[in-house]
């Protein structure tokens, strides 16, 4: 399976829209932000990249399309020596993309696109290698896309369950005795009758994130019942020790996650301390910086959530905050070049930082009903904090109707001083 390196003389016609497109629908359907950044990079590549073809400039290798033929180009099964000893590198996208396949039962794979372990590519970050590909494994095509990341999220952080939209839609997240996190959730959209999603994340205490999401067809065209692997099956890849190659390939993340170590509580009278990343922490900052009248009603402080009571109103708040270093000031470059969504209010504040308010509903483009209202700042050195909020006691489950805080409220304790380090 060759693999075409040259970017702007081997890249065919419309690839940075199908990546593009393909990170979007992945991000639709799962809303973290990072897909959704992963998406905005994307994009700006493909500008790029058509702008410096049309000068007849040539530009660097960012990503390796492996050339595949036909549908059956190589097949999946484990066999030995596929996987080879951790700690090799470096590697090329056609060995990560050998490596998930041959982690997946047997069939045949086609439309392949991989991005080089360790190379800035439609992200931006070195810390990041992704891919896609259709795979049939003899019951119909499904798409995969996988995610290896060296990041700098503590694993209750980087493996956090999506609000369900459908009944059928689960969520399994377990945390194991090394302190990792295991999550296997299976959703759906509404927008594409039938689509069945499964998403699995394995995040390690040292900030190794594997992720791998296949569909029942394409996003928007389901053409089989289920995904071709069930849960049990899904776990397996995410958890597989080979993965540890493509980890080695990748440089080490300056911001990766750190042993916490103990701290004596404050003395009498002394000024409050500046917040951690620790998700107690942040919940217990969160719960501080309440407006006058609400009131906290409950925290769940391994998530990083506070329930709060206002005027009636009961609403789940969640922190998320992103230390600063190049993948933040990445987030706020795509949150500046983004299309707007209908009711995104922008404001670029005079030392550059970035404010943001949403509301939506059913995936980011939807108003009706409203489920969701957020609040996000991102700071020039890439500090990111955001708090999201959902009605009612469970933000899992999102109802309609007026929330506890309204987002301009959520704006003034997002900016709030006590955020920054």
């Amino acid at each position: 399976m060759p693999v075409e390196s040259d970017f702007e003389s081997n890249l065919g016609t419309g690839f940075e829209e199908r990546f593009a497109r393909e990170l979007r629908g992945a991000a639709t359907l799962a809303p973290d932000e990072r897909l959704f950044a992963l998406a905005a990079g994307a994009e700006r590549l493909g500008r790029r990249r058509r702008n410096r073809r049309r000068a007849a400039v040539a530009g660097g290798a960012a990503l390796a399309v492996l050339a595949v033929g036909s549908v059956g180009a190589f097949t999946g099964g484990p066999g030995p020596g596929l996987l080879g000893p951790a700690g090799e590198s470096p590697m090329t996208g056609d060995d990560v993309v050998r490596l998930v396949v041959g982690l997946l039962p047997p069939g045949a794979v086609s439309d392949v696109t991989a991005s080089i372990p360790g190379k800035p590519h439609a992200s931006a970050d070195p810390q990041l290698a992704m891919g896609l590909f259709s795979y049939d494994d003899g019951k119909g095509v499904s798409s995969i896309h996988y995610f290896v990341e060296r990041g700098a999220q503590p694993p209750e952080r980087a493996a956090v369950c999506n609000p369900p939209v459908a009944p059928e839609d689960s969520c399994d997240r377990s945390v194991r005795p090394d302190g990792s996190v295991l999550l296997i959730e299976k959703s759906s959209d509404p927008k594409f009758a039938g689509q069945r999603t499964l998403r699995g994340v394995y995040a390690t205490p040292d900030g190794t994130v594997i992720s791998l999401v296949e569909f029942n067809g394409s996003q928007a065209n389901p053409t089989r019942e289920l995904p071709p692997l069930d849960a049990a099956q899904l776990a397996a890849v995410v958890t597989a020790p080979g993965w540890g190659k493509v980890v080695a390939a990748i440089p080490a993340n300056p911001n990766a996650p750190k042993p916490s170590a103990p701290t004596a509580p404050p003395s009498p009278g002394a000024a409050s301390p500046v917040p951690g990343d620790s998700l107690p922490e942040l919940a217990a900052v969160l719960a501080g910086l309440l407006p006058t009248g609400a009131k906290e009603v409950g925290r769940d402080a391994e998530n990083g959530a506070v329930t709060v009571e206002y005027e009636g109103r009961t609403s789940r708040l969640t922190i998320h905050v992103e230390p600063a270093g190049a993948r933040g000031i990445e987030f706020k470059k795509g949150a500046e070049e983004n299309t707007p969504t209908p009711l995104e209010v922008r404001q670029k504040l005079p030392d550059g930082t970035l404010v943001v308010m949403n509301q939506f509903g059913n995936g980011k483009s939807a108003v009706d009903p409203l489920l969701h209202w957020v609040a996000w700042v991102y700071y020039p050195d890439g500090r990111n904090i955001l708090i999201s909020e959902g009605n009612g006691e469970d933000e899992l489950s999102p109802r309609p109707g007026q929330p506890a805080l309204s987002v301009e409220q959520l704006r003034a304790m997002v900016t709030a001083p006590d955020w920054r380090r």
